[in-house]
């Protein structure tokens, strides 16, 4: 989808350069079509996302790039509907990141290998956890998947979680999965270790990116992961706890990946448990996301890992619109409470954002 709207938003960066050339102190508000931006917003927003700086410079630093981005987000939903956006802005958390502080802290593309295209690894792999019953993986060639589904309605999702400064996502998209299917088998829900996977998971990369189905292969070839509460999150690289790696609370007996660029094949996986996926994410729109179906823009450059955990459909003025429901680890302070919904059954084969490229899920 064409950003036209983004060009809109040139008076603010004009009036970002004018107050940088004329000088600003704490006390000045800056003004734009949508009315003043003050101090005192500024301080409600610290208060509310507990920010604080080092420094009175680093403070009125980062208000210069929070006026800037509440300018964008008022221009751009005052002129969401001429643009045919189905969703809103807000602050979030990252209303005070440069878009391009942002995406280096917030994603990461994942390195890739000529294994990656393997065909053993498109099919069905199990490990040493022992072989899986055919049975036990969805049939995705199944016309029936239910119109709506939301398995955090049945218990089955754990809280949305935080990833920091990490480029970590892919670990909390493979645990999201993990964490999902063994409730929907056991009826227990279990936090489990993103760390374990970001320390000893040597299929991947750590803080620098990874894959759901490599850090899956490898929970399937360790026997099993651990807890969260065992393995704490540090929100950093470090070395693997060779302790931790038998202390397995959750075992999978191997994977499946999705057939790629098919919507429909997501859904019917979805609608068994949820998947694993991968997104091009962290433009200026999808940084300061709100609420309502993001429908871009974006493309297919894959750079995180996220969980889609259900999909539905809301009726708007147009009529119908299709979405589904997706699982960030940014936090609850971005998005709809750390949530996203996303455009779904879009007219490219690889879905809105590239979500229907690198779909998986483990089996039990």
């Amino acid at each position: 989808m064409a950003s036209s709207f983004t060009k809109r938003s040139l008076p603010c960066v004009l009036l970002l350069l004018a107050v940088f050339l004329t000088g600003f102190s704490a006390a000045t508000t800056t003004t734009h079509g949508g009315g003043p931006i003050t101090m005192e917003m500024f301080r409600r927003w610290q208060a509310e996302y507990n920010k604080s700086y080092a420094t009175a410079a680093e403070e009125n630093h980062r208000f210069l790039v929070y006026a800037r981005n509440l300018a964008f987000i008022k221009i751009t939903n005052a002129e969401a509907a001429d643009a045919g956006l189905t969703y809103e802005l807000g602050e979030t958390a990252f209303t005070d990141l440069t878009n391009q502080e942002f995406r280096a802290m917030y994603t990461a593309a994942a390195p890739l290998t000529a294994a990656d295209d393997d065909d053993d690894d498109v099919a069905f792999i199990t490990t040493r956890a022992g072989p899986v019953d055919a049975g036990g993986a969805v049939n995705l060639s199944a016309g029936d998947a239910p119109a709506s589904v939301d398995w955090r309605a049945g218990g089955a999702v754990t809280p949305v979680k935080n990833q920091g400064r990490c480029g970590s996502c892919w670990a909390f998209s493979t645990v999201a999965v993990v964490e999902s299917i063994y409730q929907i088998r056991t009826g227990k829900l279990v936090s489990l270790s993103e760390q374990e996977l970001v320390d000893c998971d040597t299929l991947d990369h750590g803080c620098n990116g990874g894959i759901s189905y490599r850090a899956l292969k490898w929970i399937a070839t360790n026997g099993g992961i651990t807890t969260e509460a065992d393995y704490p999150y540090t929100g950093a690289d470090g070395d693997c706890d060779d302790t931790k790696l038998f202390h397995n609370a959750v075992t999978i007996a191997g994977l499946r990946r999705v057939p790629t660029r098919s919507e429909a094949a997501l859904a019917a996986a979805v609608a068994a448990q949820p998947v694993a996926v991968s997104i091009e994410a962290g433009g200026d729109n999808f940084q300061h996301y709100k609420k309502g179906i993001y429908n871009g823009p974006c493309g297919t450059r894959l750079n995180h890992g996220v969980t889609v955990v259900g999909y539905g459909e809301e009726e708007t003025d147009a009529g119908g619109v299709k979405y589904w429901i997706v699982k960030n680890s940014w936090g609850e302070g971005w998005g709809d409470g750390g949530y996203i919904k996303m455009r779904k059954d879009v007219d490219e084969p690889e879905g809105l954002c590239g979500i229907a490229i690198r779909p998986s899920y483990p089996l039990m």
